[in-house]
C-alpha cells in the first residue's frame, strides 16, 4: 500500500479539488490560447469545460448535494485549441467542435516597456457549431450553444530579466503538518479492483476542526482519461484516529453510507473491515469493502482540509 500517497497526489490533489485554467501554447506561433465554456446540461447537473497544458481539454460535469457533499466526474482528452475555436472528441460518449464569436473584450494588455509583441487579450463570447454529449448509463445531456471566455498571450519578446525565486523551500509546509500531527490523520483505502481510493482525512479533531471524505476512481477509456469523484465534509468525530494503537474509525455522512474501520499490524496485513458504499457519477454505486481492499494510516492531514 505504499504506492497509496502518489495516486492521492496525482488524482485526489489534482483533479479533484476545483480546477484552475492553464494555458495551451501554440509550438509554431508562441501565442498561448486559454478557453472556457458554460455548457448546457440536464438533471440538474452544471458543465464547465477547459483547456490545459499541451491542447488538453477537460470537460468537468458535477452536481452539489445535501449539506456539503459534491458529486463530479472529469473527462481528459487531446484536443484542437485555437484562437479560432476548439475541437475535441470524447470517444463515443460525444463530439465539441465550435468557432469563437468575440462579444466583449474584457482586458486587453500592451506589451511591457522595452518589449515586443501583440496585445494580451480576454474576451467574452459565444461558442457555436456542434457541441453533444451523453454520459455513461445517460446520467447527463449536455448540448450547445454556449457562453464563454478565451484568453490569448502572444509571446512578447523581452529583455533577459533574472528572476528571483519566491519560495524559500517545501520546509514551512513541512513543519505546519508536523504541528498538527497529534490532531490530524489521514486513511487510505483502495482496491484495484474497483480502480478506487477511498481517502479520510481530519484537523484539529480537539479544536472544533471539520473532517472530510472522498471516494476517486480513475480510469482510461478510448483516449479518454476520466476520474470521478465523491466527496462530503462532517464533523471530527466523524473520523476517529489513535496513531499510537494504529486504530482508526470512519462514520461518513450522505452520500455515503455505512462505517468502516482500520488497525495496523507490524507483523501481519493491516485490517480494514467496511460496509461503506457511496455514489459515482456515470457508475452509480460502490462498495469499498471485499477481497482486494488494503488501507493506510497517516499521521497528519494530507488532504489540506482547512
Amino acid at each position: 500500500m505504499s504506492r497509496l500517497p502518489l495516486f492521492v497526489s496525482a488524482i485526489a490533489i489534482a483533479l479533484l479539488l476545483p480546477a484552475v485554467s492553464t494555458f495551451a501554447a501554440s509550438p509554431k506561433t508562441g501565442t498561448t490560447v486559454t478557453v472556457g465554456l458554460e455548457l448546457q446540461t440536464s438533471n440538474g447537473l452544471r458543465a464547465k469545460l477547459e483547456t490545459a497544458d499541451d491542447e488538453m481539454v477537460t470537460l468537468g460535469i458535477g452536481r452539489k448535494g445535501q449539506g456539503v457533499s459534491y458529486l463530479g466526474v472529469s473527462y481528459e482528452v487531446q484536443g484542437e485549441v485555437t484562437e479560432a475555436g476548439l475541437k475535441a472528441r470524447f470517444g463515443r460518449l460525444g463530439l465539441v467542435d465550435v468557432a469563437f464569436t468575440p462579444t466583449r473584450t474584457l482586458s486587453s494588455t500592451e506589451p511591457s516597456e522595452g518589449c515586443a509583441g501583440a496585445p494580451r487579450t480576454l474576451r467574452e463570447g459565444t461558442f457555436t457549431g456542434t457541441i453533444d454529449f451523453t454520459g455513461e448509463r445517460e446520467y447527463v445531456r449536455i448540448e450547445g450553444p454556449a457562453e464563454g471566455w478565451m484568453s490569448v498571450i502572444p509571446e512578447w519578446q523581452c529583455p533577459d530579466v533574472e528572476e528571483s525565486m519566491p519560495f524559500a523551500g517545501a520546509s514551512g509546509p513541512l513543519a505546519l503538518g508536523s504541528r498538527k500531527k497529534r490532531e490530524a490523520a489521514t486513511l487510505y483505502a483502495g482496491s484495484r479492483r474497483c480502480a478506487c481510493l477511498f481517502a479520510a482525512a481530519v484537523h484539529r479533531r480537539y479544536r472544533g476542526g471539520r473532517s472530510l471524505f472522498y471516494l476517486m476512481q480513475e480510469e482510461r477509456h478510448e483516449g479518454m482519461n476520466i476520474v470521478r469523484a465523491t466527496r462530503a465534509k462532517g464533523g471530527p468525530t466523524a473520523f476517529d484516529f489513535d496513531h499510537a494503537a494504529g486504530t482508526a474509525t470512519v462514520h461518513p455522512p450522505p452520500p455515503f453510507s455505512g462505517h468502516a474501520s482500520f488497525r495496523a499490524r507490524p507483523h501481519g496485513r493491516d485490517l480494514w473491515r467496511s460496509t461503506i458504499r457511496a455514489p459515482l457519477l456515470g457508475v452509480g454505486s460502490v462498495s469499498l469493502f471485499g477481497p482486494g481492499f488494503g488501507a493506510i494510516l497517516y499521521p497528519e492531514d494530507q488532504l489540506d482540509n482547512e
